[in-house]
C-alpha cells in the first residue's frame, strides 16, 4: 500500500498555445488486508482435464454477474468423480484447442485473466475456487486541465513509435496448466493503434479531467513493446476551444522501480495547459480556438457560474496616463491604508476605488482631469463591440495586479518584510518571455519594462506617513520591479481590468 514514487513530469509544446505536462503513474496497490476481490462481470470458460493425459474432459462457458457465474442456456459440466485440471479463462482469451494452448491477444479493450485449480471432485455437485489472474498490463488515460470552458469529449489512441513488424503480438499459454509458455511463438506485427474509449469531460471548480477506460497491453520481449515507447495520438476533442485533433505527446519517463510487465496498472497523466484569453463574446478560449472572435483580455480568474464566481481579465492594451495630476498623497481608498507590500496585495477592490465615491467624496472615474488614471481606464473600450455580460473597465487594485503576476509566476506572494520602496522579487526562469508572449501572441505589444500602476495606496511611516500609489514592471532577468510611486509620475501606464 505504498505510495509509488513520483517522477517530474515531461513537458511538451502542443502548438497552438497549448502545451502538456506528461507523466506515468503506477495505481496504487488494493492491500493485502482486503478481503479478495470477486471475479470480475463478464464472459467466461472452463476447462476440465485429465491430469495424466492433458485431455480436454469437458468445458463450460458463461457468465459472471455479481460474482456469480451462470453457464449459458443448455450448458453443463458433466465429469466423473476423480482428479481433474481446471483451467478458467475470460473472455479476450482464445482457447487453441489443437495446439491445446491460451491465446492472450496484445491490445484489448477487456481484461484477459487465467486461473488454474487442480481438483478431485466427488458427489453431484462440486464448487471449484478460482483465483484469476490478469495475464496483461492494464493501461488508462488520465487528462486534466485548469482550463474551465470550451471543452469538448476527447478520442485519443495509443501507438507505437516504431512503425514496423516489431510489436508482439500474443502470449501462449499452456491449456491445461494455465502457465507461460511461448516456446516457438515468434510472431511480430506492426504497430496496432489501440484505441481509448472516448473520454467525456467532467468539470469542477478546481479544473476539468478527462479519465478514460482502461485498455490491457501485453509487455512484450523487445524495447518496442515497452510502454514508455508510445505516445497518444488525439483525432478529437478541444480544450479551451483548441482542437487536439493531430497532437501527439510521448507517454513519458517512468517513475524509479517502476517495471513494464504483466499485472501492472498505469495511468498515463497529461496536464494541458494553456493562455486565456477573454473574447468579445465574454467567453474564455486559447487563441487558437478563436475562430472569428476578437481578443479583447487576459483572462486572470475563470468564471465559474455554480458559486457565482466572476471570471476577471486584463485589457490587452496598457496606456500612458498618471494616477493624479497633483502629488498631494493623501488617503483617498480607505483609512488606514496598507502600510506594506503583502496588505497593500490584500487589496481587492480596484473596481470600488475606481467607481465609488474616495474618502473624499469624489468619483474618480467621472474626473479626467484630475484622475486620469481612473478616467481613463473606466472608459477604455478595446475596439470592438462587447456581450452584455462583460462588465465595467476598471483601474486594479495592487492585489488584482498580484493575481495577474500569479498567471505567469505560481505561488507568488508578497511579505510584509520586503521593501515599500523599488525592490526587485526574482521570478522564475522564462517569467519574462512567458508574459512578453501572452501579448504579443495576439498581435499586442509586449508590457514588459513598464511602471503599471494600481488603485491601490500604501501609507508609511518610512514615507514620512504619506500615501503613494502602488505599481509592478515586469523587468529584465526574469524580476518583478515593484514597490510605490508618485501621483504624477509620468511614466506611469494603467492596465484596465474588467469582470465577466
Amino acid at each position: 500500500t505504498r505510495a509509488a514514487a513520483s517522477v517530474k513530469p515531461t513537458t511538451v509544446d502542443l502548438g497552438d498555445g497549448l502545451e502538456a505536462e506528461v507523466s506515468v503513474t503506477p495505481d496504487a496497490p488494493t492491500g493485502k488486508t482486503r478481503a479478495v476481490d470477486p471475479i470480475s462481470d463478464g464472459k467466461y470458460t472452463i476447462l476440465a482435464f485429465d491430469p495424466t493425459t492433458h485431455d480436454l474432459q469437458g468445458k463450460l462457458e458463461g457468465s459472471v454477474t455479481g460474482g456469480v457465474f451462470t453457464p449459458d442456456a443448455g450448458q453443463k459440466l458433466l465429469l466423473d468423480p476423480g482428479t481433474y485440471d481446471f483451467t478458467c479463462f475470460s473472455e479476450p482469451v482464445v482457447y487453441d484447442e489443437p495446439n491445446n494452448r491460451l491465446v492472450v491477444n496484445n491490445w484489448q479493450t477487456k481484461s484477459p485473466t487465467i486461473a488454474h485449480a487442480q481438483a478431485t471432485i466427488a458427489g453431484d455437485v462440486y464448487e471449484v475456487q478460482f483465483n484469476m489472474e490478469h495475464k496483461a498490463a492494464r493501461v488508462r488515460l488520465n487528462i486534466t486541465s485548469d482550463i474551465l470552458s470550451e471543452n469538448t469529449p476527447i478520442d485519443a489512441y495509443l501507438e507505437g513509435s516504431v512503425f514496423g513488424p516489431w510489436y508482439w503480438v500474443h502470449d501462449w499459454y499452456t491449456a491445461y496448466s494455465g502457465v507461460l509458455n511461448n516456446a516457438g511463438n515468434g510472431d511480430y506485427t506492426a504497430d496496432v493503434p489501440l484505441n481509448f474509449k472516448t473520454v467525456a469531460p467532467v468539470t469542477t471548480q478546481a479544473g476539468t479531467t478527462y479519465t478514460s477506460d482502461y485498455v490491457y497491453m501485453l509487455p512484450g520481449l523487445s524495447s518496442h513493446d515497452d510502454l514508455s515507447n508510445h505516445a497518444i495520438h488525439f483525432n478529437a476533442g478541444t480544450i479551451g476551444g483548441a482542437s487536439l485533433v493531430g497532437k501527439t505527446v510521448g507517454v513519458g519517463t517512468y517513475p524509479p522501480g517502476f517495471q513494464w510487465a504483466i499485472n501492472q496498472s498505469i495511468t498515463i497523466n497529461v496536464n494541458v495547459k494553456g493562455q486565456l484569453y477573454l473574447f468579445e463574446d465574454g467567453k474564455a478560449r486559447v487563441y487558437a480556438g478563436r475562430g472569428t472572435h476578437t481578443p479583447i483580455g487576459l483572462v486572470i480568474q475563470q468564471k465559474w457560474e455554480p458559486t457565482n464566481q466572476k471570471g476577471m481579465a486584463c485589457a490587452l492594451d496598457i496606456l500612458n496616463y498618471t494616477w493624479k495630476n497633483v502629488d498631494d498623497h493623501i488617503e483617498e481608498n480607505i483609512s488606514p491604508s496598507p502600510t506594506n507590500m503583502a496588505e497593500a496585495a490584500a487589496d481587492m477592490n480596484g473596481e470600488n476605488w475606481t467607481y465609488n465615491a474616495n474618502l473624499l467624496g469624489t468619483v474618480r472615474s467621472n474626473q479626467a482631469t484630475t484622475y486620469p488614471a481612473f478616467y481613463q481606464a473606466a472608459h477604455y473600450t478595446p475596439g470592438v463591440a462587447t456581450a452584455s455580460s462583460i462588465g465595467r473597465w476598471y483601474l486594479p487594485s495592487y492585489g488584482e495586479l498580484i493575481k495577474f503576476v500569479q498567471v505567469f509566476q505560481k505561488g507568488f506572494t508578497p511579505t510584509a518584510t520586503e521593501p515599500i520602496g523599488p525592490h526587485y522579487d526574482q521570478m522564475s526562469t522564462g517569467f519574462e518571455t512567458k508574459v512578453q508572449n501572452a501579448f504579443t501572441q495576439v498581435s499586442k505589444p509586449a508590457i514588459n519594462s513598464h511602471f503599471i500602476i494600481s488603485s491601490t495606496q500604501i501609507k508609511s511611516a518610512i514615507m514620512g506617513n504619506i500615501a503613494k500609489p502602488a505599481y509592478i514592471n515586469i523587468w529584465s532577468g526574469d524580476q518583478l520591479y515593484t514597490g510605490v510611486c508618485w501621483n504624477t509620475m509620468m511614466n506611469s501606464y494603467i492596465m484596465p481590468f474588467v469582470h465577466f
